[in-house]
């Protein structure tokens, strides 16, 4: 079995104050292992630490305590080798203006120490890996948003990382362009085996991209799970609507029901919440027909990742 991506345990890291302003405890003693060729995904409201996480990761920063390894290399001792085998795309593109794509992508093959007929062989692989060939004698302020985040992503993959960082890399696009730029991700993960660290606030993505996901709160990682696992492991309720006719006829025997909140909306159709609707359906359905009401359409909503998100993002005593 191929080493681990990423081994972090204890990781602490604090911004120091200055006057009145307090200290900032970024990372509040991380414990994390990713592996090699995986797709993870890290969640969190703003402020979690998600932002500094990723900086000690790439080897942008210095932690405070702990130790770690990304790609086999220590986090404080090789964070130059740890430069080397990674790269970071971010949604929120900033590349130069003037250069176009060709020269967008010689000029970071040069920064990574590239020669010449590599980056000319990288060049040709990934315009078209990201269907950038009909643009490539265009500068980048002329592209459009898509074709700059198809550049961004280019670029980042110009020295073959082994650890690719991804910030919101489809925010802002079309879905067209949203599907391209993540059957692109998943192909070079499936045929490269390169190991995605993925962060978004589309939950859709984080659910469809990773292979499991950690939820980041006040610099701490309080669940790590895959999408399903996660919604199993948060207790929330699941929404019916019942529509039909006389419906009002039997509100009075399901407020009685233990797990269930309903919500008559009209005569002809009621919402409720339930604690659990393999427990409660039944009884609903048994309580409805016996007060007379006529079913003629039910639908049940489950818990999303984003119903998660906004659970998880609350303090909580028991975390």
């Amino acid at each position: 079995m191929a080493a681990a991506a990423i081994q972090l345990h204890g990781i602490h890291k604090t911004y120091p104050g200055r006057g009145a302003v307090p200290p900032v405890h970024a990372l509040r003693g991380i414990d994390l292992e990713v592996d090699s060729g995986a797709v993870f995904c890290i969640l969190g409201p703003n402020g979690a630490g998600k932002t500094t996480l990723i900086a000690i990761l790439a080897g942008l920063l210095y932690h405070d305590e702990g130790r770690g390894y990304v790609c086999g290399f220590e986090i404080s001792r090789n964070r130059r080798r740890i430069r080397e085998v990674v790269n970071f795309a971010s949604g929120h593109s900033n590349l130069p203006d003037n250069f176009t794509v060709d020269e967008t992508l010689n000029y970071f093959g040069m920064l990574y120490g590239l020669a010449k007929s590599k980056r000319s062989r990288q060049t040709e692989r990934l315009t078209e890996f990201f269907e950038l060939g009909a643009y490539r004698k265009i500068p980048f302020n002329q592209l459009s948003t898509g074709l700059k985040q198809r550049l961004a992503l280019a670029k980042s993959l110009i020295n073959d990382p082994r650890m690719l960082f991804l910030d919101e890399p489809t925010v802002g696009l079309d879905p067209k362009v949203s599907r391209l730029i993540r059957e692109r991700l998943k192909e070079l993960n499936r045929t490269r085996q390169t190991t995605l660290i993925l962060t978004t606030h589309q939950m859709d993505e984080a659910e469809q991209m990773s292979d499991r996901i950690g939820f980041l709160r006040d610099g701490r990682f309080i669940r790590i799970a895959s999408a399903a696992q996660l919604k199993r492991s948060v207790r929330l309720q699941e929404r019916i609507t019942i529509r039909g006719r006389n419906l009002g006829m039997a509100v009075d025997r399901l407020q009685g029901i233990a797990g269930v909140s309903c919500t008559l909306l009209s005569d002809r159709q009621m919402n409720c919440q339930v604690d659990s609707r393999e427990q409660r359906l039944h009884s609903i359905l048994q309580s409805l027909l016996q007060a007379g009401a006529w079913i003629e359409d039910i639908s049940i909503a489950q818990a999303t990742l984003g119903d998660v998100f906004v659970k998880l993002a609350e303090p909580s005593d028991s975390d």
